[in-house]
């Protein structure tokens, strides 16, 4: 009897994962495609019409871009091959792991602070006092930028140190050697820093933002392009709690649970859903371009971008008919 129940229970968790197999690996093609190609617009259009070089919040939005391309072609990358393909790299070299982790944090780490910048220069942006709207300056936010990056390469330093390829059991795992840095990365990094930090600091600042853009006098002094990075930071914002919400609560029920007793099915089935929770995650580093097309602003200024990069039509170049036929009149 023990030996047919554990043969049916082997049968289940074999059923449980091709059943989540699939549905991850195309959820993950369709992030890796769009995201890219969505991201990759983004920076064109930033280029060209260049908001970023005189507005704080585009600043963070193009720069974000960058960020957000590393990890869906870095990150997202490997972990179609890991869970759809069973080729995990960093069971296969040395130094793939001990910096895969480490730089794809330093982006991810990066793209979730431009996030709360990015709210919070929405908010001041749509203040009803013109002093406070005066405190969204260029030159700060390229100070903000430049220190983002260099904390987040400086806080991934014991990263680097501390993972390693090793053997047990006969076994290759790339884990985190040093077990406080390990508890660190779970408890402080991965659930404080990526996770519920983010997460509260943007919609504090996002429901302050709604509450000023209510005051009619308020929307009245704002710019078109001042409205446009505002609308265009709050639907970004929705979209990174839709994202980052389930990944949320499954690693604080990985805490919760942690020293509870778990049979085989039951640890079968949370890896399952973890597994497609963590690339669904990866939704926020692909979603940006489409949350800011529902601007219409945008839409149109992504129109006229690619049309000048595919050479159609020439920005700022004009023939009036009375030039064209002068030299025949």
């Amino acid at each position: 009897m023990s030996s047919n129940n554990n043969t049916s229970i082997t049968l289940a968790i074999l059923q449980l994962q091709s059943a989540f197999r699939y549905p991850s690996l195309i959820t993950g093609f369709i992030l890796l495609i769009g995201g890219v190609l969505g991201n990759i617009l983004n920076i064109i259009v930033f280029i060209k019409v260049g908001n970023y070089k005189n507005n704080a919040c585009s600043l963070y939005m193009f720069v974000r871009t960058f960020f957000d391309l590393y990890v869906l072609i870095v990150g997202l990358t490997t972990r179609i091959f890991t869970t759809g393909f069973q080729m995990d790299f960093t069971l296969m070299n040395r130094n793939w792991c001990k910096t895969r982790g480490g730089f794809n944090d330093i982006n991810s780490e990066g793209t979730y602070t431009l996030i709360c910048l990015q709210a919070i220069d929405a908010f001041i942006c749509s203040s009803p006092s013109v002093g406070v709207r005066e405190k969204s300056s260029i030159r700060i936010a390229r100070y903000l930028v430049i220190g983002t990056l260099c904390f987040w390469c400086i806080h991934e330093i014991p990263y680097f140190i501390f993972q390693d390829l090793v053997i047990v059991g006969g076994t290759p795992m790339c884990i985190t050697t040093n077990t406080i840095y390990a508890r660190y990365r779970i408890y402080v990094s991965g659930l404080g820093i990526i996770t519920i930090t983010p997460i509260i600091v943007i919609s504090i600042f996002a429901y302050l933002t709604v509450r000023h853009m209510k005051t009619i006098s308020v929307t009245r002094t704002l710019s078109s392009l001042t409205r446009q990075t505002i609308s265009m930071a709050l639907f970004q914002i929705v979209a990174v709690l839709v994202f980052n919400g389930p990944n949320a609560a499954s690693l604080i029920y990985q805490v919760i649970t942690t020293n509870v007793t778990k049979d085989s099915y039951r640890r079968a089935v949370e890896q399952s859903i973890t597994s497609f929770i963590a690339t669904y995650y990866y939704g926020q580093y692909a979603s940006s371009f489409y949350c800011y097309c529902l601007s219409k602003r945008f839409r149109n200024q992504l129109v006229v971008s690619v049309k000048e990069v595919v050479g159609n039509v020439h920005a700022n170049q004009v023939f009036p008919n009375n030039q064209q036929s002068g030299t025949r009149t």
